[in-house]
């Protein structure tokens, strides 16, 4: 039987925060799965199982887990052969999500509604300029 999964945070990506986990010394080269908190398995962002020189196996998967998406999941790594498994469960807070800043998007209202009316005032003092 393998080590514990070790769980990492590995930052954010695709507008979620990527979680990484890994796992070594099995022998027989393992599954390895994200469920969420029913048990469902998650799709996996990436996945790579190895053999080490020593010919034990080492296994590394991550998720991408969105706020919309459970944000309590363990990672499952298990020997088939054996029919043994070692889990390791994470929970994320709220906070760690990406956040759209409501000051950010009325700034990306107001600065082009800003831009249009000063080129069309400076246009109005131009041409009043003109006339005179």
């Amino acid at each position: 039987l393998g080590s514990d999964p070790v769980i990492s945070v590995e930052g954010h990506q695709d507008g979620g925060i990527r979680v990484v986990c890994r796992s070594d010394r099995w022998y027989s080269q393992p599954e390895a799965q994200w469920r969420d908190l029913q048990g469902q398995i998650l799709p996996l962002a990436s996945k790579n199982i190895a053999q080490e020189a020593n010919g034990l196996f080492q296994a590394e998967i991550a998720v991408v887990i969105t706020e919309e998406s459970n944000q309590k999941v363990s990672c499952c790594v298990r020997n088939p052969l054996l029919n043994q498994e070692r889990k390791t469960a994470i929970s994320l807070a709220e906070l760690y999500f990406p956040q759209d800043n409501p000051w950010t998007v009325a700034l990306g209202v107001i600065l082009p509604l800003m831009a249009v009316l000063m080129a069309l005032a400076s246009y109005c003092f131009w041409k009043q300029s003109r006339v005179k």
